[in-house]
């Protein structure tokens, strides 16, 4: 998909859905390790049991950071993402694959470019949306020139 231009955004639009998985135990563990948030639970499947769970949970700043990555690639580099919340509705686990979508909710046109807001999910293997959420992103005459200069 080409880099959106805030002109040709439409509601409704979806962006590229962005999938990783199947979630290894070792993705886990790393994730852990970049957070330096080493919860037993995201790794153990005798601690998940104790507490209930059919198994290991994927973070949910895992979860997060894939909506991001997801709205950045998107972008590339024609805007910028100003604000992301996020909702963890599910369970995501172990061995899972998750994808993160999004589409175009609203639009807020500018003297130059513009605002779009746009609801952002993830849904899991069986097809559950496990987090919901809303970004923000901007487009300006500034981000484009300073693209430009990052790119030489």
């Amino acid at each position: 998909m080409p880099t959106p231009k805030f002109g040709d955004l439409t509601l409704g639009m979806e962006i590229p859905a962005l999938s990783k998985g199947p979630v290894s135990r070792q993705r886990l563990v790393e994730w852990c390790a970049a957070e330096n948030d080493y919860y037993e639970l995201h790794y153990d499947e005798r601690v998940a049991a104790r507490m209930g769970l059919p198994g290991t949970p994927i973070q949910g700043t895992y979860r997060y950071a894939l909506m991001s990555v997801a709205l950045e690639r998107w972008l590339g580099g024609a805007g910028r993402l100003v604000r992301i919340s996020a909702s963890y509705r599910g369970l995501d686990l172990e061995g899972d694959v998750i994808t993160a979508k999004g589409k175009v909710i609203g639009l807020e046109p500018r003297a130059v470019g513009g605002v779009a807001t746009l609801e952002v999910w993830i849904e899991n293997s069986r097809g559950e949306r496990s987090t919901s959420g809303e970004a923000a992103v901007e487009w300006s005459s500034e981000l484009r020139a300073s693209s430009v200069h990052r790119r030489r």
